[in-house]
């Protein structure tokens, strides 16, 4: 017997998964199809229900149809037959917060001008949604949330389902989130007829073979319900998501209907299932949930790891997102960019950013020609993107004066700082040339020489140099090549023998002799030895030793690997939520050579060559600024193929007694490990531009452009702590997870490429953790140069 009347709300929709089940544009098709199909089936019986689940699917849609079909589907969402929602995709934490508040108002006010507010969202599969897309959503006066977590390698917040709360935003507003079930939970119940027993189903109800499908339902949904009431579950309803059948992008089902009415003609004195929009079951449930616990902090996304399956076109994503905003940086009010470049780049960045990445059997079948088709689709939203936001940039250039050559040896450049950030700038051009001797650099407007240094460039040379910029200030420089100054031995002064090795201890060069066991500037050193790696990372303004000892030793590239002892699926499934396996051996890199590349008036420039397993080649080259509280610095490798389980890492931990340790996600502020809803992930974060480690006097930027995946904690294997918002677990080491082919299903396995992941590392004085991270970012975007007439 059941403890209460039960009302079951039952939320028909299609779970959008752009790429898991085929080509990405045959399931955009079909979605199209479905969302005709249930206009017609709404039409015909209008108890039934469908949720379109994303507004990609909708905005689709539209563009698709003709006027009829399009007032047909108006029609249908007024007579409450078809649900929208304000989720866009079902996003990973990649998701450009900018572009998505944009597209989200786009679709609010669309539907605003049928007087549709849409007011509600939901999401299904993805565990995890960054504070950023909270804002989105908030922003755009969304007040509901249903979100459909999948539990697979993850876990739902709050240590339980079937839960309501409040999530408040950074700006005090609230979204009321129902934190749910699988989204093929109705599916595991029955409300599908399963002729077979699914995953789910031997899950839930351990395979029990059916009667009637009716009275299936009914002992699955009465065995789900006590369940329920057992665990203290308050309320006399309860939603549960249905697909047409169990599948991802699957289409609408009047069965399900049907079902329903057969259910309720036989068991409804005691259970009422009843199908509802998203919107109805926020209008059935938001006046009968009492009292209810608001959280802040990030809902942190299990899934984060997938895009470092994929770590070369993630970088180039990374670059097409940077060089987007760089356009709206130059050119904010439009004038001169095209708006389908805008467009093109908006939509392109949208949809790399979603979830599903391949198909469902990318590691299980890789040799397969849909899984290559699906690989390099994806890949290409990336490129797309790309290629818009460079378009736009050339425009723009173009528009301030680039003359579109490099080949002059003397001539001008404009430098533009692209923030409003004061100070020292790093300014740099190239000219493509063979050969050449020296330069001068003067800036036109007080007629200063500056301080230059020539290094290569793949094209010819490159010039850099240091100037003062006010806030969007351009200056203007000329510059000539003049005689190299040729380099005299002083062979009065012990420093070189007439073998030309300078490797004495001495005054007169003070800096050359020590390069082989240390770099150092006026802020940071750096000291390394041959075998032993990078021994010593010294703050010299703060008189502090950085590096930390053990395995989180400062540019020291990692190697983990599980090895395959069942099978390529199952090993991974056996690892949970770790990263690996128990078996699992760790690999520390080995420093075998140690080359001097520059050392200028400006930066010097070593390449440390480390022996690493996993890898064909692996080195970290570090650039430090000689006057500049600035280092840059870049992981080169050329990855292996391998069908065991993987992580490439590389650590970013500082010992800074008393340090606060900061993230971005989606341009929001937090503190991993503490400013997260409780019982979420704390294992690894896909961030947006780094992490700051703040102390009292100064705060430590440490840029991960290319690769925005973080790990925290040991590397070993171990029992998983869901986060309990305590302190201490914002101390723990700092990893770049740069790589990893950890998941068994639609996440890539050939990690194998050749490419160079980079860094930068900056020194500030303390200041709000919001304005650290703007000075990142201004320090990214930096000075823009070209060439003029």
């Amino acid at each position: 017997m059941l403890d209460r009347k039960w009302q079951i709300y039952v939320i028909h929709h299609s779970h959008t998964d752009i790429g898991y089940t085929d080509l990405q544009e045959k399931i955009m098709y079909n979605h199209i199809d479905y969302i005709r199909s249930a206009v017609k089936m709404t039409e015909e019986v209008p108890e039934f229900r469908w949720n379109c689940e994303t507004y990609y699917c909708v905005e689709k849609f539209l563009e698709e149809v003709d006027e009829e079909e399009r007032k047909a589907f108006i029609e249908r969402i007024k007579a409450n037959g078809i649900g929208l929602s304000a989720t866009y995709l079902n996003f990973t934490d990649l998701v450009d917060k900018a572009v998505l508040t944009k597209r989200t108002k786009e679709m609010v006010d669309y539907f605003k001008q049928y007087e549709l507010p849409v007011k509600v969202a939901m999401n299904a599969d993805i565990n995890g949604i960054s504070l950023g897309a909270l804002d989105a959503l908030l922003d755009n006066d969304i007040e509901f949330l249903y979100m459909n977590i999948h539990c697979h390698h993850g876990m739902y917040p709050l240590y339980q389902n079937q839960k309501p709360y409040y999530w408040k935003n950074k700006a005090g507003k609230k979204l009321l989130v129902w934190s749910g079930e699988h989204y093929n939970l109705g599916n595991a119940l029955g409300l599908v007829p399963n002729k077979h027993a699914n995953f789910m189903t031997q899950n839930y109800f351990a395979g029990a073979k059916p009667k009637t499908p009716v009275e299936s339902l009914k002992d699955n949904l009465y065995a789900y319900l006590k369940e329920c009431a057992d665990n203290d579950y308050p309320y006399d309803f309860i939603p549960t998501s249905v697909s047409g059948v169990f599948s991802d992008n699957a289409p609408p089902n009047m069965d399900i209907l049907t079902m329903i009415q057969e259910f309720n003609k036989a068991y409804g004195d005691e259970v009422e299932i009843r199908m509802v929009t998203v919107a109805e079951l926020y209008e059935a449930i938001r006046d009968r949930l009492g009292e209810i616990p608001t959280y802040e902090g990030d809902l942190t996304d299990w899934w984060a790891h997938g895009v470092g399956s994929t770590p070369y076109p993630v970088k180039h994503y990374k670059d097409a997102q940077r060089m987007y905003h760089l356009c709206e940086r130059l050119d904010p009010e439009h004038k001169v960019m095209k708006e389908q470049f805008v467009r093109d780049a908006e939509d392109n960045l949208l949809v790399y950013s979603e979830h599903t990445w391949g198909h469902s059997s990318t590691i299980t079948n890789p040799y397969d020609t849909m899984v290559q088709n699906l690989d390099i689709r994806k890949n290409s939203y990336a490129s797309k993107a790309h290629e818009a936001a460079a378009k736009n940039l050339n425009r723009i250039l173009h528009s301030r004066g680039d003359k579109l050559r490099y080949y002059d040896r003397d001539g001008k450049i404009k430098a533009i700082n692209t923030s409003d950030r004061v100070g020292k700038k790093v300014v740099e051009f190239y000219i493509e040339v063979w050969g050449y001797d020296d330069v001068e650099v003067v800036e036109v407007a007080t007629g200063k020489v500056m301080n230059t240094q020539i290094s290569s460039h793949p094209r010819g040379v490159l010039i850099s140099f240091i100037d003062d910029f006010n806030a969007f200030e351009e200056k203007v420089y000329t510059f000539k090549e003049v005689p190299k100054v040729a380099s005299k031995n002083n062979s009065r002064v012990a420093y070189m023998g007439s073998e030309r090795v300078k490797d004495i201890i001495n005054s007169y060069d003070p800096v050359t002799y020590t390069l082989p066991y240390q770099i150092e500037s006026d802020y940071f050193r750096i000291r390394y030895e041959m075998g032993k790696g990078v021994t010593s990372f010294y703050n010299k303004v703060e008189e502090r030793e950085m590096l930390k000892e053990g395995d989180a030793k400062f540019f020291t590239p990692i190697y983990e690997n599980t090895e395959i002892r069942t099978d390529i699926y199952e090993e991974r499934r056996l690892l949970g939520r770790n990263i690996r396996g128990l078996h699992a051996k760790k690999y520390i890199g080995e420093l075998t050579e140690v080359k001097l590349i520059d050392n200028g008036k400006v930066f010097k420039t070593i390449e440390l060559i480390y022996k690493l397993e996993g890898t064909y080649f692996s080195s970290v080259v570090i650039r430090m600024y000689n006057e500049l509280p600035k280092i840059e610095f870049k992981y080169k490798i050329a990855k292996t193929l391998s069908e065991d389980i993987e992580n490439i890492l590389l650590p970013l931990t500082l010992d800074l007694p008393g340090r606060t340790l900061y993230m971005d996600k989606s341009d929001v502020t937090f503190k991993p490990g503490v400013d997260q809803l409780p019982g979420t992930c704390m294992e690894y974060y896909l961030i947006d531009n780094g992490l700051v480690y703040e102390t009292e006097k100064s705060s430590i930027l440490i840029q991960t452009k290319d690769a925005p995946m973080v790990y925290m904690g040991e590397l070993k294997h171990h029992p998983i702590l869901l986060c309990d918002n305590k302190e201490e677990n914002n101390q723990r080491d700092v990893y770049s997870w740069i790589m990893n082919n950890i998941w068994e299903t639609n996440f890539k396995m050939d990690l194998s490429g050749i490419t160079e992941f980079c860094y930068s590392l900056n020194m500030i004085e303390t200041e709000k953790v919001e304005g650290s991270f703007k000075a990142m970012k201004d320090e990214d975007y930096g000075v823009v140069t070209f060439m003029i007439d």
